[in-house]
């Protein structure tokens, strides 16, 4: 009788614990549905629409300004990058192929654990069943709706209207 009551207590157990990660992963799932806009769950992007891609994919970590501080941010285990200052740390020229490489294999870092840069290139694909090539230009077409956001150089910004 003693084996019956441990193992329905563990079958019990067992089976508390299958519901509860159910329940957590359908709640991940609905939060990530809803907060990233993945284009399965809500819309489909553009391939040609670096702007919607930035707003489904990268806006929760890096801001919609590109900034770094999106609602995501403090979730992340490294701190998003800034991406406004990337022309700005390679001497005023905005470094779309580094973008573009950074897009389809990384930054370089193991992944380790909850908020770090995934690695986008296999995850377009998978979430938009691109045909082959297309995945390209989203990672194109990204790289260059960031080049948008990079702030102006100080002296760009101080320089006098031109005379009439």
């Amino acid at each position: 009788m003693a084996n019956v009551m441990r193992c329905t207590r563990a079958t019990k157990v067992s089976i508390m614990l299958v519901v509860a990660s159910g329940y957590a992963f359908s709640a991940i799932t609905c939060h990530t549905a809803v907060i990233h806009a993945s284009p399965r769950f809500s819309f489909v992007t553009t391939p040609t629409s670096g702007q919607e891609e930035y707003t489904a994919y990268c806006a929760g970590c890096h801001g919609q300004d590109g900034r770094g501080k999106g609602r995501s941010s403090a979730y992340c285990s490294v701190p998003p990058a800034d991406l406004t200052q990337l022309a700005q740390r390679n001497n005023g020229i905005y470094p779309a192929e580094w973008i573009c490489e950074v897009l389809r294999h990384g930054t370089g870092h193991a992944a380790r654990g909850q908020g770090y840069m995934p690695t986008w290139e296999p995850l377009l694909k998978s979430m938009n069943g691109d045909p082959p090539g297309v995945t390209e230009v989203r990672i194109q077409s990204l790289a260059a709706f960031i080049r948008t956001l990079q702030d102006q150089p100080s002296s760009a910004k101080k320089q006098p209207p031109a005379a009439k």
